[in-house]
């Protein structure tokens, strides 16, 4: 006959040998899981990217950066607002806003981790230098006048951190040289 103990040992092993199997397989499953995430994540900020690019790759938006950085000058903010103000050039605030609002919309992103920052740097580098060259001073003074020290942060994050990565961008200045010689 069957030895009682032999047979209660054999049953704790079989359930030991069980769990075993449950937890190797458990092991697998959660990194092709990772796998599949990771995948996933990418892709979805490929997509994101993608969209953003087809707002930034435009006629309008080029002509409105176009505008900031070889048109638009100003000495002081007061000169800012007499000159492009909404008051004074309704066209001119425009661009200015929507140029504003893109590059902090896309720093956003960025910092919210939806988009990865070599991807939007990679592309747009000398455009969010540029940028931030011609639209820091009177943003900085907004900042001050409407007590608003967040406004377009993510926009001076993304300037910040393209001059950092990219220090031999060139300047705005010499933008503006180049396109009064031409």
């Amino acid at each position: 006959m069957v030895d009682l103990a032999l047979l209660q040992s054999v049953s704790y092993i079989a359930g030991a040998l069980g769990v075993c199997v449950a937890a190797i397989y458990y092991v697998f499953t959660l990194r092709a899981t990772q796998r599949n995430a990771k995948t996933t994540i990418e892709s979805r900020q490929a997509q994101i990217f993608m969209q953003l690019y087809a707002l930034y790759d435009n006629r309008e938006f080029f002509e409105d950066y176009g505008k900031i950085c070889t048109v638009y000058t100003y000495r002081d903010y007061a000169d800012w607002m007499s000159k492009y103000g909404p008051r004074a050039d309704i066209g001119a605030y425009a661009s200015w806003i929507r140029v504003g609002r893109f590059l902090d919309g896309a720093g956003l992103l960025v910092r919210k981790n939806l988009i990865d920052v070599e991807l939007v740097i990679d592309q747009m580098r000398e455009v969010i230098i540029y940028a931030w060259e011609a639209m820091g001073p009177w943003v900085r003074e907004q900042r001050l006048l409407l007590s608003l020290p967040e406004l377009w942060s993510n926009f001076e994050f993304l300037a910040v951190e393209a001059r950092r990565r990219f220090p031999s961008a060139g300047s705005l200045s010499l933008v503006r040289e180049y396109t009064e010689k031409s």
